[in-house]
């Protein structure tokens, strides 16, 4: 009999711990290819500026994203080769939640769609300057943290109008490293005056600056685009988004009747900035029949290990680096990874 109830007892224990298994979070988020849209299908130029069709299409890729990763869950994901776990904190910082995170991933994606917009109509022979210039990040160690904030728009440092970055640089390049500077924002919807000191550059002893890191703004574009990304986030999509922006404005068939995917995050000089998921996305491409893969340079390593069969990675530092790909025959092999 006591045999018996320490049997019992013994199954009752057993499966109370599998059942609380089942409710334990790890501290891992899982990562698995996402879908690959369609961008010339997303992207609509409004006006009357003509716009032509392309007989292949443009991908960008995405990556799944589970954050509420389950003991029995992980077991099935370590069994899948297309999913790839990662500490939570790589994605999750501590001290910020995930609403906080998705509200950053939108303003990144908004900032990679007028980025792609910009760029592409500059590559396309239009005039493109930027309308006014905000502070987008304050270092927390430099002299302007706390006097100046994120979203502060500069109108003028000392006497001078600002409208760009470059001006912005060049009217603090003026002081010396030390000296104090007038800045002149709209902060809320009312103007003030601010006067913060500055430092040595850490590569550049000689000039000042103050820390904040500034994002252009651009209120009158020639041509308006306008670009749907419903449940898309971050800035991995710019390339793409720039190159399907140019092939809707050219009669030349940029993607020559094939399926092209790509990614790269898409900045103001045209140069294609590294991104994360490379993994995930490639798959993701492939699966939905991409033959050709735009690989940002600083991936290349990565995709190399992860390639998938019958999908041919292309190397791009920049814009013209994809352009010069996609002009050339189909067959043409391009600067492999």
């Amino acid at each position: 009999m006591r045999q018996r109830v320490t049997t019992g007892i013994g199954v009752v224990l057993l499966l109370g711990i599998v059942f609380a298994l089942n409710f334990y979070q790890l501290p891992v988020v899982a990562l698995s290819p996402g879908p690959a849209e369609d961008v010339l299908s997303r992207v609509k130029i409004n006006g009357r500026t003509p716009v032509y069709e392309s007989k292949g299409d443009l991908y960008l890729t995405s990556v799944g994203i589970d954050d509420d990763v389950r003991f029995y869950e992980a077991l099935l994901d370590l069994a899948n080769r297309d999913v790839q776990m990662v500490p939570r904190a790589e994605l999750y910082p501590e001290g910020e939640n995930p609403r906080e995170i998705d509200q950053r991933n939108a303003v990144e994606m908004d900032t990679s769609k007028t980025n792609a917009t910009v760029v592409a109509l500059r590559e396309l022979g239009y005039d493109v300057k930027p309308s006014r210039t905000q502070i987008e990040e304050v270092a927390p160690d430099a002299p302007a943290s706390g006097k100046l904030l994120t979203a502060d728009e500069i109108l003028r440092v000392d006497d001078h109008p600002v409208h760009s970055i470059a001006e912005v640089q060049k009217a603090i390049a003026r002081h010396r490293p030390g000296d104090q500077v007038t800045v002149r924002v709209r902060r809320d919807r009312a103007e003030l005056n601010v006067a913060v000191g500055t430092r040595a550059a850490g590569d550049e002893p000689d000039r000042a600056q103050v820390g904040i890191v500034l994002q252009e703004l651009f209120d009158d574009l020639p041509v308006e685009v306008s670009i749907d990304t419903e449940g898309i986030g971050g800035p991995s999509a710019g390339l793409i988004f720039a190159l399907s922006i140019i092939d809707k404005l050219t009669k030349e068939d940029l993607t020559g009747g094939r399926r092209i995917a790509g990614t790269g995050e898409i900045l103001l000089d045209g140069r294609v900035g590294r991104i994360g998921g490379i993994s995930e996305k490639l798959v993701a491409a492939r699966r939905q029949g991409a033959t050709v893969f735009l690989v940002p340079e600083g991936n290349c390593a990565e995709a190399r290990q992860a390639v998938p069969a019958g999908l041919r990675l292309v190397r791009v530092a920049t814009l013209d680096d994809a352009l010069d790909f996609l002009r050339q025959p189909a067959t043409a092999a391009g600067s492999a990874c």
